[in-house]
């Protein structure tokens, strides 16, 4: 019988071929997440459409009626700040934002041109 140069005995194949196998499987299962978890946030709703993000970008908004929403339109807040603003609700002007945690200089700034604190909408309609 023919000596083997396997220190293992003729198991050192099974071995890689399984260890080979097993690490495949956890990379294309890995792969496979990752591509489902970036699909998943576009079909999900979360992703809005570019028509509708460049109408929002140019929208004034009154910051003492806006929904959540609304306010979640304006540059650098998100739904915290949206509803820290909500909260310090109602304002005078538009500079009494900065008193709102989160809301510095160059935010306020950022949102000084789409922000308002004039008339309600019902009080503008009549």
């Amino acid at each position: 019988m023919a000596r083997s140069n396997d220190p293992l005995g003729g198991f050192g194949g099974r071995i890689a071929r399984n260890v080979t196998s097993r690490l495949i499987s956890k990379l294309v299962g890995l792969a496979v997440a990752a591509l489902l978890a970036g699909v998943g946030l576009n079909q999900c709703g979360k992703a809005k459409p570019a028509s509708k993000t460049v109408q929002e970008s140019t929208a004034i908004i009154n910051v003492n009626y806006a929904s959540l929403e609304e306010l979640m339109t304006l540059p650098r807040v998100n739904e915290s700040l949206g509803r820290r603003i909500i909260a310090g609700r109602p304002y005078a002007k538009v500079d009494d934002l900065e008193k709102v945690m989160g809301i510095g200089p160059k935010t306020l700034e950022a949102m000084r041109p789409r922000a308002t604190v004039g008339q309600s909408p019902a009080a503008a309609a009549k």
